[in-house]
């Protein structure tokens, strides 16, 4: 009997009966091959699962059989397309499609639409796979296959987002014995668990703990849904031996996290800890997770940590981020830290989600606004104001009025604050007594910065409620300070006499002071009978020993010397320097002057000898030799003369008097009989000034000489070697100059500059084309027009005529400044400065090498230069300020930082304007150079405090600020700075590096706040090596 072999069996009757019908040739010898048995072979390889040389045989009998519809030519490719799905070939679904269209009617066809549902699935094709299931006859399939096509066919359903279908189908296999009944309960769980199906779920998933491809997987599900049913502790006592595993569990932060949080919820801070820290090693933590681990902190008074949790949250802008800063201010303040506090309440607050966190928020800041006395940009002001106005019927309403009364007081940002006031148009007393006070200490700050007009204004605003006797008269005081620094004198005498005259002001020292300002100002108006009226009386009010009262001596003297009462000057002066003036060389020469007026030589030589002998570097000493010469020539003491004229020569070379020295020179020489020397030094004199007005009286003496010589054609002969003398146009040359020159002694420089220039066409190497030049330079400077004042005053220099030199370097320097040729300016100061004869020339010529050394980032150089200006008597607080930052920044570039800080220390203690705002900065950047961020923070709060006024100054203290807290960590408090200067500063460059920054620090929290992909959880698929990430 002949058997049939397992390969046949897959064989249709009708070729298998083929086959037996040629059986016998089986028992042929090996060499011959019966009809048939390629096919047998090829059957074999499939059975043995040897697809690759199953599908050669199979084409070959494709190859072999020419009839299409043969039935062993059918069988092959039928095979041989089964092949290629075992093999995953790209042709598969290809090769099932195309048999199913060759042989629509063949027996075959139902089971290659199975294969082709199978093909699809397995290429992830779900909506093709679920149509090709549709044409499966099912009531055809095995068991197994049944229960195979109904897992897929529901997955499929699952995949597609259709969970309707695809339970129905998990469940009709769920209850199953087969290979497909545990991930079909598995799916079917999960459908559950996401519709809120949590019991059914929980069963489901419950029945898988203990199989061995979802034992891994399950415990997540089991361990969320416990969680969301709120059984805190079975969920405790679920997840412990899960934790306990030394093998692990699949995705263990996600349940260290859910038991974390059932126990945050329950109020079990301290066991929820260790749980959520675990949870939280995992990157991108959102912001939820680190709310709850920040809270928990909080709770077991870890506030640093919590600080840190919190810091992430608050990068947001919703409820989550307001709860977060409010609970970060509750941290600060228990850890001390109010100035970090005040910005937490303020985040809160300008969040405002919630209306009672809110309303708390504001007022705590405002509160602390004011304990602090730090409100950088008067938020305090407005934030009380809003919350009297937000919540009219708080219980707090007379708490935030009174905070609010106080910080109008404290404040320094004056003007902002009085801006407030102005919108509250019914003031009661203590309102008008703070917009007093306010207006009073804006005009102090201004009238300090010599912004004397601006002051004015704000002194008059401290008058619109007198409501304080005491800031009354403060206020007309300064008002005549201010108007007197303005140079309206009848406006500072009036509000002079108003304070006189005010109620109470007698009793007070402004009294005084005001009869004291009184003279000055009678003095600038040259009414000095007045100002030694109103002298004298402050001298005999004032008894004590002040610089004043020995000044307002020196000053009735001044005044009677101007009248011509010298004996009366005289005693006033020596008043003066009995009681200690500081003028005393200024004091002593005078007095020496009017000695000398009155013919006292022996007592005017004696004065002035003894002020050369006290200070023989005195700025008068030029005079006082000057003097001398002249004294002793009128007693007839020609050699006497002779050596302090050639003092005031060879000492003081730039000195006015050396023209007249060098003329009285020549005189005593001449009159001596030493004509030689006398012409010498008359050409000396016609040399060092080569004007015809310079020189005229020289040129006179030294014709007088030659006439009385008779070398009459000697001197015509000299005169022709003077390129400033033209004898033959000499007459007609001065009658233009001399008319060009009266509009400019007459103040008309629009009409003077016009006639130099004409006289300049017709003349342009005329006698006085030197002179013209210099005026006519003199006026476009004077008239502001700098580009057409340049090449007159440069043309002045390049000749070197010394009567003009000084005020053309002045000048010249000044406009080369103003346009930032710096290397040009430089040069010029350096040549004002050893020529300068006036302190003040000579003052500004040591500032402009400073300034420009400064600019050309020469720093070593500036600090000499400044240090020039620090030891001149001439120079202001201000200047000195500005020369100490000078010096403090070269130490800064030579590393030397507590050097530095000494200096910048030394500006900021000693002035109240920009320049000790300047300072202030340059101390804090020190500290942050020097890592001291604790410091940096310390000093930028204290400029706060004193220059709130200098906006960009205090912008770029509060980037520095953001840059340290970086450096310690806190970006919360970084961010807030960045956003103050975002929000309050008028510099585009400073808010755009604010807006850099805090893009930065939005990035990094974004990143470390973004949840990270959570670890997928690999399903296992039956009947196959592979398995599904879910």
């Amino acid at each position: 009997m002949n058997i049939i072999s397992p390969a046949l069996r897959r064989v249709p009757l009708g070729l298998a009966a083929l086959l037996l019908a040629t059986g016998s040739l089986a028992q042929r010898p090996a060499h011959y091959e019966h009809r048939g048995a390629d096919l047998a072979h090829a059957l074999e390889l499939f059975d043995k699962a040897k697809y690759g040389a199953a599908q050669y045989e199979f084409e070959r009998v494709v190859e072999r059989v020419t009839d299409d519809h043969a039935p062993e030519r059918v069988e092959a490719e039928y095979y041989s397309a089964l092949c290629a799905v075992r093999l995953f070939h790209n042709d598969a679904g290809y090769r099932l499609h195309a048999f199913m269209q060759d042989h629509p009617d063949d027996l075959h066809v139902g089971t290659v639409k199975l294969e082709l549902f199978k093909h699809t699935f397995a290429q992830k094709k779900w909506k093709e796979s679920l149509s090709w299931s549709e044409k499966v006859d099912r009531f055809a399939l095995s068991p197994s296959e049944l229960e195979e096509y109904r897992f897929k066919r529901g997955y499929a359903f699952f995949q597609t987002g259709d969970p309707d279908k695809a339970i129905v189908e998990f469940t009709e296999v769920q209850n199953g014995t087969g290979p497909y009944a545990v991930p079909a309960t598995y799916y079917a769980s999960h459908i559950h668990y996401e519709r809120g199906n949590h019991g059914t779920a929980l069963a489901g998933f419950q029945k898988l703990q203990n199989d061995e491809g979802f034992g891994k997987v399950v415990p997540i599900y089991i361990a969320e849904i416990l969680f969301l049913q709120g059984k805190y502790d079975e969920l405790n006592t679920y997840v412990q031996p899960l934790l306990n595993d030394p093998q692990g569990v699949k995705r263990e932060n996600e349940i260290n996290r859910l038991a974390g949080e059932a126990n945050y919820r329950s109020g079990n801070y301290q066991q929820a800890l260790p749980y959520l820290e675990k949870s939280a090693k995992r990157a991108g933590l959102a912001r939820e997770d680190r709310y709850i681990l920040g809270y928990t902190y909080m709770m077991v008074e870890d506030r640093r940590k919590a600080l840190e949790q919190f810091n992430l949250v608050a990068n947001g802008n919703d409820s989550l981020a307001q709860l977060a800063t409010y609970h970060m201010a509750d941290c600060y303040l228990k850890l001390g830290e109010k100035n970090h506090a005040r910005t937490a309440f303020k985040k809160a607050y300008d969040i405002a989600k919630d209306p009672k966190v809110t309303e708390d928020a504001l007022f705590n800041y405002a509160k602390l606004a004011y304990d602090l006395s730090l409100d950088p940009y008067h938020e305090a002001i407005n934030a009380l104001k809003n919350y009297l106005k937000t919540y009219p019927n708080t219980p707090r309403r007379n708490e935030a009025y009174e905070f609010l009364l106080n910080v109008y007081l404290k404040t320094k940002n004056y003007e902002a604050a009085l801006a407030s006031l102005d919108e509250i148009k019914d003031k009661d007393l203590r309102l008008q007594e703070a917009y007093q006070k306010l207006a009073f200490d804006r005009g102090v700050e201004l009238y300090e910065g010599r912004k004397y007009r601006d002051a004015a204004l704000f002194f008059e605003k401290a008058l619109k409620y007198p409501v304080q006797q005491g800031v009354n008269a403060k206020a007309h005081f300064w008002m005549a300070e201010s108007y007197y620094g303005q140079g309206d004198y009848p406006a500072a005498l009036r509000k002079y006499d108003d304070l006189r005259n005010s109620p109470g002001a007698y009793a007070t020292e402004l009294y005084e002071q005001a009869g004291y300002g009184m003279g000055y100002t009678y003095f600038k108006m040259k009414q000095y009978g007045e100002a030694a009226t109103a002298f004298r009386r402050f001298v005999a009010a004032e008894k004590r020993a002040t610089i004043q009262r020995t000044d307002a001596m020196v000053r009735v003297g001044d005044c009677c010397f101007v009248t011509k009462e010298n004996a009366q000057a005289v005693k006033w002066y020596d008043d003066a320097v009995k009681a200690g003036t500081d003028d005393r060389d200024y004091t002593l020469y005078q007095k020496g002057v009017c000695q000398g007026l009155d013919r006292q030589f022996n007592e005017k030589i004696a004065t002035l000898k003894n002020l050369l002998s006290a200070q023989p570097d005195s700025r008068y000493a030029a005079d006082a030799r000057f003097q001398l010469g002249e004294t002793y020539v009128a007693t007839d003491n020609d050699d006497a003369a002779l050596g302090y004229y050639d003092q005031v020569i060879r000492q003081h070379p730039n000195s006015p008097h050396v023209r007249t020295s060098m003329l009285q020179v020549a005189e005593i020489q001449k009159r001596k009989g030493n004509t030689a020397q006398a012409i010498e030094q008359l050409k000396a004199a016609i040399a060092k000034y080569p004007t015809v007005d310079g020189s005229r009286e020289a040129l006179t003496a030294l014709e007088n000489i030659y006439v009385e010589q008779g070398r009459v054609a000697e001197y015509e002969a000299y005169v022709r070697t003077l390129s400033f003398v033209d004898p033959a146009t000499l007459d007609l040359d001065e009658k233009y100059y001399r008319s060009a020159e009266a509009l400019y002694l007459d103040g008309k420089c629009p009409q003077a500059i016009g006639a130099f220039g004409d006289y300049l066409n017709k003349y342009p190497k005329g006698a006085f084309a030197l002179n013209a030049r210099f005026y006519r330079g003199d006026c476009l400077y004077r008239d502001g027009k700098y580009d057409q004042a340049f090449p007159d005053l440069e043309a002045t220099i390049h000749a070197g005529a010394a009567q003009f030199m000084e005020s053309a370097l002045y000048g010249a320097s000044d406009i080369l400044f103003r346009e930032g040729r710096w290397e040009g300016a430089l040069e010029h100061f350096t040549a004002l400065e050893p020529i300068a004869s006036f302190p003040q020339n000579r003052l500004a010529a040591q500032v402009g090498q400073m300034r420009c050394l400064k600019e050309l980032g020469r720093s070593a150089d500036a600090a000499k230069a400044a240090a020039k200006v620090t030891a001149n008597s001439d120079a202001s607080a201000d200047l000195r300020s500005e020369a100490g930052i000078a010096v403090a920044k070269d130490l800064l570039d030579r590393n030397d930082l507590d050097g530095a800080f000494t200096k910048f220390k030394a500006v900021a203690n000693g002035s109240t304007n920009a320049l000790g705002a300047e300072a202030k900065y340059d101390m804090a950047y020190v500290r942050y150079l020097q890592n001291k961020f604790t410091e940096t923070e310390k000093e930028v709060f204290d400029l706060v405090k004193k220059y709130p006024a200098y906006d960009h100054w205090k912008a770029k203290a509060f980037i520095l600020l953001a840059d340290a807290y970086v450096k310690l960590d806190d970006r919360f408090q970084a961010k807030a700075a960045l956003q103050g200067v975002i929000d309050n500063s008028n510099d585009p460059d400073l808010v755009a590096q604010a807006r850099d920054r805090l893009a930065t620090i939005n990035a990094e929290e974004t990143r470390q706040t973004t949840p990270a992909p959570q670890q997928e959880l690999l399903v296992p698929m039956p009947g196959t090596d592979n398995t599904d990430e879910e």
